[in-house]
């Protein structure tokens, strides 16, 4: 009678054991969730304030940029919207940004324009890439469904081992480039800080573009000549497109005329397009924008493409 009573208690014990075991797996289970679920909130509440201070960053940006198109019409790398912001400190975390002028460097979709399509060449050579690639890049975006040669384009891309066809059109993104014949992940690499992707063929503002475009605007221009007008631009922007034209090839003569004119046609000291790199933190939360804005002539800025990344 004993041992069985004993019994029960050892079973009673063991049962008061296992309840226990479990409340207190289930309570570890239910608190864990809770700090997941506590932190998941946070992170979104953060995200989302990181996001607006981006978004407020952008509008400031727009107002810059709109202020500046009032101001004047010329744009150089000295003008506020130039200097890039670091790090500024803001409630729990901090914002940065930078705007840099497209203009200031080769539009792809320029190619369609044969005074273009020589600065492309130069530009490919200065990177040891087959100038050919150029002619590539033109029946890519051109209208019409025949190579310069006259054979069709989609001959090519439809052997391919993953077949689609030509654009026809212009880039919408230098990402593009790479579905291009003859142009890989490296050539894009190489050429990538000296182009963009405008929607309408465009000049050269010369008051922000690097050294490497400038040698490609003209033959006339060596590496030499270009630090030279680099330097001389910093402590005085250029007005005008003569000014410019002047300065690189020398004042407009019978022996330079045809250089000078073909310069000066695909230069210009003003910009409209512009990308604009924002970062946001607050708390835990990190975040980026990458957008690429129109000024019109009036000032008005229109986003034309918007990319958030983490």
């Amino acid at each position: 009678m004993m041992l069985n009573r004993a019994r029960e208690q050892g079973v009673a014990v063991i049962m008061v054991m296992l309840v226990l075991a479990i409340v207190a797996v289930t309570t570890a289970a239910l608190v864990k969730r809770h700090q997941f679920n506590q932190a998941m909130a946070s992170q979104v509440i953060h995200l989302g304030q990181a996001k607006a201070h981006i978004q407020g960053a952008e509008h400031w940006a727009h107002l810059l940029l709109k202020q500046d198109r009032k101001d004047n019409n010329i744009d150089h790398l000295g003008e506020p919207w130039a200097q890039m912001a670091l790090p500024m400190p803001v409630e729990q975390g901090f914002v940065s940004g930078q705007i840099t002028d497209l203009k200031g460097k080769f539009n792809l979709n320029s190619v369609v324009n044969k005074s273009s399509v020589v600065v492309f060449k130069r530009l490919l050579e200065q990177h040891q890439l087959n100038p050919q690639l150029s002619v590539y890049l033109t029946d890519w975006v051109d209208a019409n469904a025949e190579t310069q040669q006259g054979t069709l384009e989609d001959a090519y891309y439809l052997s391919l081992p993953v077949p689609y066809r030509s654009a026809n059109q212009a880039l919408l993104d230098v990402s593009e480039l790479g579905l291009v014949r003859g142009f890989d992940a490296t050539s894009v690499r190489l050429l990538k800080p000296y182009i963009t992707a405008l929607p309408l063929t465009s000049k050269i503002n010369v008051n922000s573009a690097n050294e490497a475009v400038l040698i490609a605007m003209s033959e006339a221009i060596s590496p030499t000549k270009a630090q030279q007008l680099v330097t001389r631009r910093k402590l005085n922007y250029w007005r005008s497109v003569g000014a410019f034209v002047d300065a690189a090839l020398g004042a407009k003569s019978a022996s330079n005329q045809t250089q000078w004119q073909n310069l000066a046609e695909i230069t210009t000291v003003s910009s409209d397009y512009f990308r604009l790199k924002i970062g946001a933190q607050f708390g835990v939360a990190k975040t980026r924008l990458e957008s690429t804005v129109h000024r019109s002539d009036n000032g008005t800025v229109t986003v034309i493409s918007r990319m958030y990344t983490p």
